[in-house]
């Protein structure tokens, strides 16, 4: 931990609000984040989920954000990271901000051109988010600016002979540009524009998903 932080103090805090079921500012399957607010900091603490080897696991999964934080040090579309506590809660800026499901933008088209270069810039520093078109990812700020949260399964490109990390970094980045597509247009991609769909080509896991909610979609229908 850095940036004058009093660890011991945050530890105590984290474990009352878990005991307490207190300061909940969400809650999903790896775990929850924590919203601490004092006259100095503002902050969101994640924290894993579970007993034994899921919060293990979860944990790691933390770390590893941690590392992608890390990499995109000053990246100005992501919260800042204060590093992480105990080795197990990570510990992150608080940014006033909805998810894009609750809050679109007022000028699509200025703040989908600036998200793009994002992701682009995002890439420069050879990360992939990879689940960016989950809509609580994409958060928009009170100014109307981009803010990409939740980095848990995104791809550091491996420098030197690691294919399959090449592999899942190339597809992770077709993901982002795919996610980007998906916000944009709602879902209509009839009606992407000629110069955007240059970003846009399912993956192969894609097509095989929706081919897969297409035929069990039938199925319903057909015992309906």
């Amino acid at each position: 931990m850095d940036h004058g932080l009093d660890e011991t103090a945050l530890i105590s805090w984290v474990e009352t609000s878990l005991r307490d079921n207190s300061h909940t500012l969400a809650a999903g399957y790896q775990g929850k984040t924590l919203e601490y607010h004092d006259k100095h900091q503002h902050l969101v603490i994640k924290v894993p989920h579970g007993r034994g080897l899921i919060k293990y696991i979860h944990t790691l999964m933390l770390r590893h954000e941690h590392r992608v934080y890390q990499q995109l040090a000053g990246f100005s579309a992501s919260p800042k990271c204060y590093g992480m506590l105990a080795n197990t809660y990570l510990v992150l800026e608080y940014i006033d901000a909805r998810p894009i499901r609750e809050r679109r933008p007022g000028a699509p088209e200025k703040f989908f051109a600036l998200l793009l270069d994002q992701i682009e810039e995002m890439h420069r520093r050879q990360v992939a988010h990879m689940d960016l078109k989950k809509k609580d990812n994409l958060m928009v700020t009170v100014d109307q600016q981009p803010c990409i949260i939740d980095f848990g399964t995104s791809v550091i490109y491996k420098q030197g002979f690691h294919p399959l990390n090449h592999f899942w970094y190339k597809l992770a980045k077709q993901f982002d540009y795919n996610a980007w597509i998906k916000h944009k247009y709602h879902n209509n991609e009839i009606n992407i524009s000629k110069q955007d769909s240059q970003h846009y080509r399912r993956t192969i896991i894609e097509r095989t998903a929706r081919r897969l909610k297409s035929s069990y979609l039938a199925t319903l229908n057909y015992f309906r």
